[in-house]
């Protein structure tokens, strides 16, 4: 047994040093998955806030509050560019400089408007929270409308290396996977990039070597770390957010094809990883063919799915709102409405 934990502690020294995603992909190997705990944990992962003013000038505000910062920021650092409109809240460590908030005078929709971009992880993280509360302090004050233009909800999946396999089969809903360099699957996205809601899979262990940040890696008992991440944009922030998520994580599962006629498997296979190939595969099908047999598949595949891992995420959710609830209202709920009917955003 000592032997074990011995050569255990070795891998993630070496892991922590090597700082290479070939040191990670060997000592995932080699772990045992039935000694790990499978779980869940969702977090809000980031807010753009919009500052707006019918009757002040946003270039002044934006310019005062730029120096209101100098009186609170105390251990934080500001790179500014105020001939480009922009300023940045960092913090430096190790030599490194963490980025916590970013702010921009910006157009939108034809208007100027003052934007704050930040993630609530890393603003906990590096204690910058006393400082966005000065913020939104200074917003109130100046009585400035405040709204979220978006809002990403975050799945952390810990130890499902076959969360790799998930699949959304949706209609009309885009598709895209991209490999590692070792042909390994790192990441892939559901919907556009400009629509109100972009879902994406990505290996966080891979980013967060990356960004040179293995003291955020926990291996020994979470070896494999993967995000599904929901980034919603401001029509897709309502009252009905949580339902509209849980609604969506529906079309998530890890589907089997051993329901489906072998004249027809090599089409599902297609239609599960690559669908934007399969007017290239199948020449021979017409277009109108291959909507209906597609429109078929989904229904047959959901007909024979057990849904397990769908319901794991819903049910995850539901028992993790009130927490995200409460930690958003931290953040701006004391500035913006976040009920309808008596019921919580979040």
């Amino acid at each position: 047994m000592a032997t074990n934990y011995a050569d255990f502690k070795y891998r993630k020294e070496a892991l922590q040093l090597k700082n290479t995603i070939q040191s990670l992909r060997e000592y995932q190997s080699q772990v045992d998955l039935s000694k790990l705990e499978k779980s869940i944990y969702i977090s809000i992962d980031r807010l753009t806030v919009i500052f707006d003013s019918e009757n002040q000038s946003l270039r002044r505000i934006f310019r005062e509050l730029r120096k209101s910062l100098d009186n609170i920021i105390q251990e934080f650092s500001i790179q500014e560019n105020l001939k480009e409109d922009y300023f940045t809240l960092y913090k430096t460590i190790n030599e490194d400089s963490i980025n916590l908030i970013f702010f921009q005078l910006s157009d939108y929709g034809g208007y100027q408007v003052i934007r704050l971009d930040f993630n609530p992880n890393s603003l906990k993280e590096f204690e910058g929270l006393q400082v966005w509360r000065q913020i939104m302090n200074y917003a109130r004050l100046n009585r400035l409308e405040i709204r979220l233009s978006r809002l990403d909800l975050a799945f952390d999946i810990f130890n499902r290396p076959e969360i790799v396999f998930l699949q959304h089969i949706k209609g009309g809903v885009s598709h895209k996977i991209f490999y590692g360099r070792g042909g390994n699957i790192e990441s892939k996205y559901w919907g556009a990039s400009g629509s109100n809601v972009q879902v994406r899979l990505y290996d966080k262990n891979i980013e967060v070597l990356s960004h040179k940040r293995t003291d955020k890696l926990n291996i020994e008992s979470k070896p494999f770390w993967w995000r599904l991440e929901f980034q919603l944009r401001t029509k897709a922030i309502n009252e009905e957010t949580i339902s509209e998520i849980s609604k969506r994580l529906e079309n998530f599962s890890f589907f089997s094809l051993s329901s489906v006629p072998d004249d027809s498997k090599a089409f599902a296979y297609i239609f599960l990883h690559a669908p934007a190939l399969l007017p290239e595969l199948f020449p021979y099908l017409k277009p109108n063919t291959i909507r209906v047999k597609k429109t078929r598949l989904r229904k047959h595949l959901k007909a024979f799915d057990s849904n397990s891992f769908s319901l794991e995420l819903q049910d995850a959710l539901k028992k993790q709102t009130p927490r995200l609830n409460n930690e958003l209202k931290q953040l701006i709920g004391e500035f913006i409405e976040l009920t309808s009917k008596g019921e919580d955003i979040l």
